[in-house]
């Protein structure tokens, strides 16, 4: 009785150590596992059984330790790359929005546009709900887009410190330096919110490339003022007799800064005739305007010694070859007879005047025309010639006038024909005006522009 009740206990014992096993043999073992669960479910206790049995207990809640420690170690690891994936990815952003305020401070070398540009970039970003730029002129603070605008305290600080100004608070000024100059400062203003410490690091990595966009502007504005200032004080005095109503005008290229290679000219010989030059010389900067200088002066000279248009136009071409230089121009001389009311001229590779006839209407004076100046070959330049009326009117013009890159010449040329058209009854200077305002419209152009008009006036015997 008494073995039977200790083999009825043994019994227990089995099947309470082996109870887990078989409900995990159960649920989640392979087929020849689960017949394993139902043989043991069947056996009897036995010591060796008891005994392996504890083993295999003992061994799988040991693999099932070490699963969940796996289990655990594989959620941080890909929490750890996730994390790490959206520090690179909003890196990545970051690096694109700075790339993108570069481009936008290179947009223009206007810095009117250009503060136009990256404002409306920063705003769609949402960096602040208003930015305003300060540029130094003349030691003082002056606002871009608003002259009358007086700079905040943090701005003025930002300014005279060097360092921003304005954390913690809803207005943030940081300086806009390029080396060891203070160029301005760069608000920023937010309606709601203050401006923390990454907002700084943010601003401070705009404002950088600010400050080399806006340096590249005044470079630009102060090298270009040079050379318009060289350009100008290299044009000639106009010197026409009573007769004539001379008008000139030079408008220089609003892109790059060298100097170009336009000219004109008017002269008076001793007979009283006018001899009216416009030229241009291929290339720009130093070397071309060397070259223009000395051309302008050479046809001068031949004009003065009395030679007609083709024959000046003829020696200027064979010293240019003799030149130890690759450069070519373009020009065309007009020689006006006061005495006589007879126009002669001659080109070489430039487009042709415009004659204004109060009995002939406007047109263009088409005849055959030499190659450029300076080409590796000899030729003969023709003339022409054509009588002039009482307040007739000869319009020269360099190529910069009429030539677009999205056009051809003749679209040009029909567009200053019908330009001149509307305002031929107006006086030679506002025609002048109203051709350069309605044919550069404002608008960045590539070339220097040369223009004269010379009209005939009506003189009582």
């Amino acid at each position: 009785m008494r073995g039977g009740a200790r083999r009825k206990q043994d019994l227990m014992d089995f099947r309470e150590q082996l109870e887990p096993i078989l409900r995990a043999l159960r649920s989640s073992a392979p087929p020849r596992w689960q017949d394993v669960a139902v043989r043991l479910a069947a056996a009897e206790p036995d010591d060796v059984v008891v005994q392996t049995l504890g083993e295999l207990v003992e061994q799988l809640e040991q693999q099932q330790e070490e699963l969940s420690w796996h289990r655990a170690e594989l959620s941080q690891t890909n929490a750890g790359l996730l994390a790490l994936h959206s520090e690179l990815d909003q890196e990545r952003r970051h690096n694109a929005f700075l790339d993108d305020v570069s481009r936008a401070s290179a947009t223009s070398l206007d810095s009117t546009e250009m503060c136009a540009a990256l404002v409306q970039l920063l705003r769609a970003r949402g960096v602040a709900d208003a930015i305003t730029m300060w540029t130094l002129e003349d030691g003082n603070l002056q606002a871009i887009g608003d002259e009358d605008a007086e700079p905040a305290q943090s701005t003025r600080r930002a300014l005279a410190t060097g360092e921003a100004a304005g954390v913690d608070t809803a207005r943030l000024s940081v300086p806009l330096t390029a080396g060891p100059r203070s160029l301005g400062v760069l608000d920023f203003h937010r309606v709601d919110g203050i401006f923390g410490e990454s907002d700084l690091a943010t601003s401070s990595s705009v404002a950088v490339r600010v400050a080399v966009g806006l340096r590249n502007i005044n470079d630009y504005k102060r090298e270009h003022e040079l050379a318009e200032r060289l350009q100008r004080a290299m044009l000639p005095r106009l010197m026409v007799p009573d007769e004539l109503d001379v008008v000139a005008r030079y408008r220089s290229a609003t892109s790059g800064v060298q100097v170009g290679g336009d000219w004109f000219d008017a002269v008076t010989r001793p007979d009283g005739s006018a001899v009216l030059t416009v030229g241009d010389v291929t290339g720009h900067g130093l070397d071309a305007a060397v070259v223009m200088g000395r051309l302008q002066n050479a046809l001068n000279a031949y004009a003065l010694e009395g030679h007609r248009p083709a024959l000046s136009l003829q020696l200027v071409h064979d010293l240019l070859r003799s030149w130890d230089i690759r450069s070519y121009a373009t020009a065309v001389v007009v020689e006006v007879d006061v005495a006589e009311n007879v126009m002669r001229w001659a080109s070489a590779g430039h487009p042709p005047p415009l004659l204004d006839d109060p009995h002939g209407g406007v047109r263009y004076l088409e005849g055959e025309n030499a190659s450029m100046l300076g080409v590796p070959f000899h030729q003969e330049v023709p003339e022409h010639e054509v009588e002039l009326s009482p307040r007739s009117s000869v319009v020269l013009y360099s190529d910069g006038l009429i030539e677009r890159r999205t056009e051809d010449i003749d679209t040009g040329l029909a567009r200053l024909a019908a330009a001149y058209e509307a305002a031929r009854t107006r006086s030679p200077q506002k025609r002048a005006e109203h051709l350069l305002s309605t044919l550069l419209n404002g608008e960045a152009h590539e070339d220097d522009v040369c223009l004269l008009i010379c009209q005939l006036l009506e003189t009582s015997d």
